[in-house]
């Protein structure tokens, strides 16, 4: 999406007391050292509850006071976040309750590349009643990605489309020589009207047809996970379907504002939307059936 329609929170400092169930368990993070934008894989291990059972309560965590979204993963928990795109470059302390020792994430500096594009005036410098409807766009779209809270959907990994990769995510554009905004997904070249396929298993939150994004689809994977697909030509899912790991979600395209037709992926995690490409080198190890709510 040609539009920055998520305000970045900056990670505040907060601290967590070690429980007695410290000695018991480990913690990591992947990778230890990341730039803005980029996502950070959480994992506990090892977490035993009274009697030295495994434990069947969700861990307690935050990244600098943010709290993490855990779910069961074979052999403990996982959590992912997001690096805020206005992060300082700084490190940032991960600490679990169950866990004695914290770990840390070294933000490094990122130069996110520049380019110039044109596009239809209308869509370069949408008149007022655009702006409204791109901010209600950008609401429902945000709206929807916040119900991917809770127990993981998928159980394998996420699968990358295909495509060469047109625009990275990060990228500042100007457009017609004048507005300015920063691309939050990854752009893969795709011909008009090739099937688009959702990365892993979810439910659909969102079918609607945007002003800059054109026709999208937000999957909601859980584990605070969800997925966005932009510039469709065609959807063919509803709100509400259970879809499996690669099913059809629609046709791609070029609706909305862009120069050619391609997917725009973006995926958003607790924290903000993440950068794709490191987002699918991430191991996750999700076991639904784990988890039980208290």
């Amino acid at each position: 999406m040609h539009h920055r329609y998520l305000a970045c929170v900056l990670l505040g400092a907060a601290s967590v007391h070690a429980s007695p169930a410290a000695a018991d368990t480990a913690l990591s993070v992947s990778p230890t050292t990341a730039h803005p934008g980029d996502p950070v894989l959480v994992t506990v291990t090892g977490s035993k509850g009274p009697g030295n059972q495994a434990s069947k309560e969700l861990p307690h965590g935050t990244a600098n006071g943010n709290p993490l979204q855990f779910f069961p993963a074979r052999g403990g928990y996982q959590a992912v976040f997001a690096i805020a795109l206005d992060a300082k470059l700084e490190p940032i302390t991960i600490e679990v309750d169950s866990v004695a020792k914290p770990r840390t994430v070294q933000v490094r500096a990122v130069t996110f590349p520049e380019s110039n594009v044109v596009v239809e005036d209308e869509l370069a410098n949408p008149d007022k009643a655009d702006r409204q409807r791109i901010d209600a766009d950008n609401v429902a779209i945000l709206h929807a990605a916040a119900r991917a809270k809770g127990d993981p959907l998928f159980v394998a990994a996420f699968r990358r489309p295909p495509g060469e990769v047109t625009s990275q995510f990060g990228e500042w554009r100007t457009f017609n020589d004048g507005h300015r905004s920063q691309h939050l997904g990854l752009d893969l070249f795709a011909r008009e009207g090739s099937p688009t396929r959702a990365i892993n298993a979810g439910t659909v939150v969102l079918v609607r047809e945007c002003f800059l994004a054109g026709h999208v689809v937000v999957v909601a994977h859980g584990g605070g996970i969800a997925s966005a697909y932009y510039h469709l030509s065609k959807t063919s899912v509803a709100e509400g379907d259970t879809i499996a790991a690669g099913d059809p979600i629609g046709l791609a395209g070029h609706t909305g504002r862009a120069t050619g037709p391609h997917l725009h992926l973006s995926i958003h995690v607790a924290g903000g939307m993440v950068d794709p490409a490191p987002f699918f080198r991430l191991k996750f190890a999700p076991e639904p059936a784990k988890l039980t709510r208290h």
